[in-house]
This record gives C-alpha cells, structure tokens and sequence, in this order.
C-alpha cells in the first residue's frame, strides 16, 4: 500500500478518524506496525490544526498490539490552542480500546538560536546495497516497505565513536516523487522513524535475536528543518543502554546537505522469550 494511502484518513465526524489496516494479506505481522499507528496519528492531529502552525514534536506511547486486520479509529483531544503553540492529544482504538496514544505539539514560524551537531561520517547510499536485493528482506518481511529505498550501512564501515556501546547507520528515501506537501512528508518520516530504530539495540547480540521478544513501548520526535521523505536521509542510531528487558534507542536524522532535520527517542522490549536460558 503507498504511503499516500496509509495516511489518507477518513473523517468519521470532528475530531474522529479512520485509518486503513496495515494490508494484512502481506502476512508480514499479526500486529500492526508501530510506525503505522504513529503515522496516522499525527496525521488526525494535523488535521484539527491550522495550517500556519507546524508539528515540532510528538510523545506517544505503545500501549496495546494493534490487530493487523482491523481498522484503527483515531479521536483527538484539542488541549490547548495558544498563540505561539498548539498541543493536540490523540488516542487510537481498535475493539473499544485504546492500542497507542500520543500528544503532538505544533508551533507558528518563529527565529531565535542556532546551532546543531554535525553530520556524522557515513558511506554514501549510493556505495550500499538496497536492502530490497537481500535475503533478509523476505525473511524478515521487509516486502511491506518495498516502495521505501533503505540501505543499512554494514557494521564493519561504520566509524565507531569512543565511548559509544552499539551503533547502526541506515540511509532511506521513497522511491518515487511524493507531492510537495510538507506535512505529508513529516508523517512519512513518522512512519519510518520506527522501522529500524530498535535494531540499533541488537546489532551486538546476533546470537540472542532470535530469542528476544521485540517491540516498541514509546517513541518521541523532535522536528527541526524542513525535508524531503523522498530524498536521502541517514538516519544515525545507537542504543545507549539495555537492561531489564528494555532498550534505550536513540536516532538523530540528517539530509545529505547535513543539516540534522529530526531526531527521536525510542524504548522498547527486547526481553528473552519464555524457556530461554543464556
């Protein structure tokens, strides 16, 4: 299903949504993507705010596995609509309980200070594989996002920086032109942010992946400089700390111009399956 169409949104009545189901005859989850929910979510958020006011960030919660077969209804709460900054909630159901909720802030145009990381050193995806050329993209049952270019940078040319426990690289962009429509392209980026964020957690642990049990818990986004879903974006990640069954990923976006253009923060479970025994 394209892009266009996972985020193109039925209004139901004010302030009610409906988004389409992750297209199930894929067979790629039981349950629905993350980046699926997310995306959708913000979108019903987008359209109960005026236009001159843009998402600068977004908090959301994973609360409940969404069913892949099902329809998702989405019901905004408007918070707060001030002069500078409005704050939207958003909670989505599906069977008559709520599977995600997220709050979503959105600012007028306004200047004040500066300043950002640099870009970090990357090959260029144009030196990569696409993901879609390898084995893993069926076993994992990557087909979904076959409308998506992503190349995961291999770990033995990454620039690994002291300090740093595990790291992972991964360049993406839609294969085809989108419509020049900024909001469209941010909500792409939602849905993608959560597609690989995770596995920064795991690319030292090859031998326990197979026994984890995975998923996303929480995921927040801060929207910096405007981009294109459609272009290049290397999404730099790394996983700070993993215990308790949980792990600390985090991801800061850059364009190829490298002008950092979002970053996000994402917890998620990544606990041994029940029988397992290091």
């Amino acid at each position: 299903m394209a892009i266009e169409q996972i985020l193109d949104l039925e209004q139901l009545e004010v302030n009610i949504y409906r988004g389409t189901m992750w297209s199930p005859e894929s067979g790629f989850l039981q349950r629905t993507f993350g980046g699926h929910v997310a995306g959708q979510s913000l979108v019903s958020a987008v359209r109960t705010v005026s236009p001159e006011y843009e998402v600068h960030s977004l908090h959301g919660y994973f609360l409940r596995p969404g069913d892949a077969t099902a329809p998702t209804v989405y019901v905004v709460e408007r918070l707060r609509d001030g002069g500078s900054f409005v704050t939207r909630r958003v909670n989505a159901i599906q069977h008559g309980e709520t599977i995600f909720s997220m709050s979503a802030s959105f600012q007028l145009d306004q200047s004040g200070l500066e300043h950002q990381d640099a870009m970090p050193t990357a090959p260029r995806p144009d030196d990569l594989p696409a993901l879609s050329e390898s084995r893993a993209f069926d076993d994992a049952g990557f087909r979904q996002f076959d409308e998506w270019d992503v190349r995961i940078v291999p770990q033995d040319q990454l620039k690994y920086l002291p300090g740093k426990v595990s790291q992972q690289q991964v360049w993406f962009r839609h294969k085809d032109p989108l419509p020049d429509d900024h909001v469209l392209h941010i909500c792409a980026l939602a849905y993608m942010s959560d597609l690989t964020l995770l596995g920064s957690a795991q690319v030292n642990h090859a031998e326990e992946r197979p026994h984890l049990q995975v998923a996303s818990l929480d995921h927040a986004m801060w929207f910096m400089r405007q981009f294109r879903a459609d272009e290049w974006l290397l999404y730099d990640q790394s996983s700070p700390s993993a215990s308790g069954g949980r792990s600390l990923c985090e991801g800061k976006i850059f364009n190829q111009d490298g002008e950092m253009v979002a970053s996000v923060m994402q917890e998620g479970l990544t606990r041994y399956q029940r029988g397992y025994r290091r």
